[in-house]
């Protein structure tokens, strides 16, 4: 929502709907029982559903998956493009209404859901990664990059088989930007609550139907993120990011993303989430007479004076209803937050996220401090790092000694984790004191096996070898 002072004066505007819905390159807007057009900023790419009148089979065998819609809407002349899609399905229903066709299907961008991004860079701003990535998708797609606003923001990402717009919502979230692709296929990226559209308004008493669940849904609301991404050896890596308002009651969200492979990387994640879930904005869903000029994304003035409603909303999805059923053309607009229970329009039920992979944090520890030994580091006695890993310079033992980390509050538990070759004997040591005493953690391969209760804010680790073949390629301490 824009915080304004400003005064609004809605000039009533002449309603005269005139709408097409063509299938296939035929308009078939006097078949529709009911039509709904979902157009989402940033959480999707939007989908569509028509229920078109079948007497006697009619229709059968006209229509199938692959095929162009179009609907068309405005006040006018029915020449305004309000959504391009591509039917997926088509089936035929007998029922007590009679017979009818059901037409499903998505965005003409679908293939944003369905394109796998293997991308990595560092320190670009995510308006120039999101441009990046446009550019590796094959130019036959048609998409354009014509609206994407310049963003100051900047991130490290390394994506691997990320699914397409997964990647967009990322750097959405990190930038405080939405994003859409419209009708032509061009994309726009732009600020969050920077779009006003000064056309388009919902007021009671001129344009306004009706309206529910206005207010601040709790649901969605979380105090800290608890972001998991794996290191180059597999083990993870941990960030928790905790809102200054958290008291005693914690509400958290795990993301586990493991194509984020460092700690920075991580803590990006963690972060741009937290923005996100702290401090909701209201959410509700208005129902107006057809709005011909709406984009997904901009906000409009919405005045309803028996709700006490008067404000700049944004609007994160527009729901155009047009048909029979509707009493014509309508307009829902979901405003500033997703409504829970809404089905997600992203459309990726034939890709396996990586962010579905189990989490090796058993422990459910809040942070991870990482050594993938791809540089030299620490203290060495009779050990070398090499081609990224850590060794004995010559015979059977050596001691490596990290770099002190310095804490803000003292930890409460500690887990060890470490991976390499031939590492049977191999001990890990923990000082909590900047290297004064060492206990040590036992571990077991991948895993430690348990966490241990240490108090203290000067973290050194200390890796002892006891054989000339060990190679160890990750160490990860976890802890809280």
């Amino acid at each position: 929502m824009i915080k304004t002072n400003k005064i609004f004066i809605p000039i009533p505007r002449k309603r005269n709907t005139q709408a097409k819905i063509e299938i296939d390159g035929v308009d078939r807007a006097n078949k529709v029982i009911e039509s709904v057009w979902n157009y989402p900023v940033t959480s999707g790419i939007g989908t569509f559903i028509i229920i078109l009148s079948n007497a006697a089979g009619q229709l059968n065998g006209l229509y199938s998956d692959g095929d162009e819609v179009k609907f068309y809407a405005d006040n006018s002349d029915g020449t305004r493009l309000q959504f391009f899609g591509i039917i997926d399905s088509v089936k035929d229903n007998i029922g007590s209404g009679g017979q009818t066709l059901e037409i499903e299907g998505r965005h003409r961008s679908y293939l944003l859901t369905e394109f796998l991004i293997s991308y990595s860079s560092i320190g670009k701003t995510t308006s120039n990664i999101l441009k990046d990535i446009i550019d590796l998708l094959p130019s036959s797609y048609g998409f354009t990059k014509s609206n994407i606003e310049e963003s100051s923001v900047t991130m490290d990402v390394e994506w691997n088989y990320k699914p397409f717009w997964d990647c967009v919502v990322e750097l959405c979230d990190k930038g405080i930007f939405d994003c859409y692709v419209d009708n032509d296929l061009d994309f726009h990226y732009f600020a969050k609550n920077s779009k006003i559209n000064k056309r388009e308004y919902v007021v009671e008493g001129n344009n306004f139907l009706k309206s529910k669940g206005f207010g601040k849904d709790a649901y969605y609301e979380k105090t800290r993120v608890i972001a998991s991404g794996n290191s180059s050896g597999g083990l993870p890596i941990i960030y928790t990011a905790i809102s200054d308002q958290e008291g005693d009651n914690i509400k958290e969200i795990l993301i586990n993303d493991t194509s984020s492979n460092t700690v920075e990387k991580v803590k990006d994640l963690a972060e741009a989430k937290l923005a996100v879930v702290v401090n909701r904005e209201v959410q509700a869903t208005v129902e107006s007479f057809g709005l011909e000029t709406l984009v997904p994304g901009e906000n409009i003035w919405i005045l309803i004076p028996r709700q006490e409603i008067y404000g700049q909303y944004k609007v994160v999805q527009i729901t155009h209803r047009y048909g029979a059923k509707s009493g014509g053309w309508r307009t829902e607009c979901q405003l500033e937050e997703e409504e829970r229970g809404m089905a997600q329009t992203t459309q990726t039920m034939n890709q396996t996220s990586e962010r579905l992979k189990d989490v090796s944090n058993i422990h459910k520890l809040n942070f991870s401090w990482n050594f993938d030994f791809a540089e030299d580091s620490g203290v060495h006695s009779n050990t070398e790092i090499v081609d990224g890993f850590l060794k004995t310079i010559s015979g059977s033992s050596g001691v490596w000694t990290s770099e002190v980390l310095e804490l803000e509050e003292d930890t409460s538990f500690v887990e060890a984790k470490i991976v390499g070759t031939s590492l049977a004997g191999t001990q890990v040591w923990l000082s909590v004191n900047g290297g004064v005493t060492f206990q040590r953690l036992l571990v077991s391969g991948l895993a430690s096996e348990d966490k241990k209760a240490i108090a203290g804010r000067r973290l050194k680790l200390q890796v002892r070898l006891v054989s000339e073949s060990t190679q160890v390629d990750d160490l990860a301490l976890l802890y809280s």
